[in-house]
């Protein structure tokens, strides 16, 4: 039986649960960190340890009065990995904060979303308002965390959805009662003049619609799950359905057609993918069996044929690259090759119809792990590769957990101490989250209200709500609430450690 011991000790590297230790070994894991202030202003960067089997809280590193530039990091991030293992790390992954920039073709967007705020903004901080909205709406207003990506884009589809309730509330009777006051009043009018508006309707209609895809993309990127040899095919995919909505709502034909705005919101995506694409983005997707499947190949109803991996120059490129910097001897470099013109061409055992009809269905992991025999140094290298996340969010998730035991209450606790104490509470709710209790019964979900959720009965309707937590958009958060359940650590089996 594996030990349950995740104590750390001083001085002594980082202790991990023996399984975690094992899985990393066989299929790697990715290093990944974060930024952050506590409530003394004091800059922490947040270190995690992420594979297949889930993330692992590692350490966190006080950073005042030292000077953070890029070689300080980089000694972090290597003595991060050699505490766990260089041989074990796969990749490192960073938050990557950007300056937004204003694009010509999209003040359209700015402008509806200073309109949302503002509509939300009035009924939320009048009192007579959101009594009005709350006689005819039973979910509330979302107040979005700011630090959250797409914050804009939740607001805005809680507003769509509760657009009735909405309306209702600027023709009921008593909204009326605004007159006589000259500021309010012309700010209740211009209020009421936005939500009777059908073409401003229309307008968030159509925002939503276009981001969707990349809403949609970033939920599942962000997700703790193995997703780094699916972000080269989603990215395309997402472009693509973005072009598809633009193209139809301005008439335009896809093959012909040159809409500026979907120009402009293309070099975006672009600009942004180049900057984190990676060469083990491309190894990645080189070894997911079902890019190289025909009905796949054929792609969708326009009857455009897409590409294998083989077939993109980029990608062979950079998987070419991976090669040689994986496989240092000559020798497994040369075999590594060969096996890979053996899977990608179907020759030998890569040839027989159960292979290859497996392909079209078969997780990727699963598949080479059934069919990867034959090619021994591409499946230990597929093992690690479809075994990483694509993202730091795990990082960014942990911050609530800081917050919570390091608070303005307990603003005395020593980082260190502070350190102690977040690991042990996120590893052993991480480990929680896997038992089937944990998304079904009256403790569901019980740690999101704790880390994501600002519920007070006198605010009930400001909600902080995370892009990771999109099941939680359609709740009515009651004044009194009693699901928020702590779990039961006892129960907590030491074979989960």
């Amino acid at each position: 039986m594996a030990s349950s011991t995740a104590v750390k000790q001083k001085g002594k590297g980082i202790s991990r649960p023996t399984k975690s230790v094992d899985t990393w070994k066989r299929k790697g894991l990715s290093i990944c960190s974060d930024g952050w202030s506590d409530v003394k202003r004091r800059p922490l960067i947040n270190i995690m340890g992420a594979s297949s089997g889930g993330p692992i809280f590692l350490k966190s590193i006080n950073l005042s009065g030292i000077i953070k530039d890029g070689e300080y990091i980089a000694k972090l991030f290597i003595k991060a990995i050699e505490d766990v293992d260089a041989k074990k790390v796969v990749q490192v992954i960073t938050d990557n904060a950007e300056k937004s920039t204003h694009f010509k073709n999209c003040e359209w967007i700015l402008k509806l979303i200073g309109q949302v705020s503002s509509l939300k903004n009035f009924a939320v901080n009048h009192d007579m308002a959101l009594a009005i909205f709350q006689k005819y709406s039973e979910l509330s207003l979302l107040k979005v965390a700011e630090t959250r990506f797409a914050s804009h884009i939740i607001m805005t589809s809680r507003i769509h959805r509760v657009k009735s309730s909405l309306e209702k509330m600027v023709m009921d009777d008593e909204w009326t009662n605004y007159k006589g006051y000259k500021v309010i009043e012309a700010k209740a009018r211009e209020i009421k003049s936005l939500v009777m508006d059908d073409e401003w309707w229309d307008t968030i209609e159509y925002l939503l619609r276009c981001t969707e895809p990349i809403v949609s993309m970033l939920r599942s990127a962000d997700l703790d799950c193995p997703k780094l040899h699916l972000i080269y095919d989603m990215w395309d995919t997402m472009i693509e359905k973005v072009k598809v909505i633009v193209f139809e709502h301005e008439g335009k034909d896809l093959i012909t057609g040159q809409p500026n705005f979907f120009a402009t919101i293309q070099g975006i995506l672009v600009a942004r993918w180049n900057k984190s694409n990676t060469p083990l983005h491309c190894m990645a997707h080189s070894l997911v069996p079902k890019y190289y499947y025909e009905s796949w190949l054929k792609g969708e109803s326009n009857g455009l044929r897409r590409l294998a991996p083989n077939e993109d120059i980029k990608i062979s490129q950079n998987r070419l690259k991976c090669f040689q910097r994986y496989f240092k001897d000559p020798n497994d470099l040369k075999k590594a090759s060969l096996e890979y013109g053996a899977f990608c061409c179907g020759n030998g055992y890569f040839g027989e119809p159960h292979v290859i009809d497996a392909m079209g269905y078969e997780e990727p992991l699963s598949w080479w792990a059934n069919h990867g025999i034959n090619a021994p140094l591409l499946q230990s290298l597929a093992y690690k590769l479809l075994s990483q996340p694509a993202s730091s969010s795990c990082c960014e998730r942990n911050w609530s957990t800081f917050s919570l035991i390091h608070s303005i209450k307990r603003n005395k606790l020593a980082t260190s101490r502070a350190e102690d104490l977040v690991f042990i509470h996120y590893n052993l709710r991480l480990l929680s989250r896997r038992k089937e209790k944990y998304t079904s019964g009256p403790s569901k979900y019980w740690d999101l209200g704790v880390d994501y959720f600002n519920i007070d009965e006198s605010i009930n309707d400001l909600v902080e709500l995370s892009i990771d937590e999109p099941q939680l958009e359609g709740v009515f958060f009651e004044e009194e609430v009693q699901d928020l359940q702590e779990v039961d650590i006892e129960e907590i089996e030491e074979d989960d450690l």
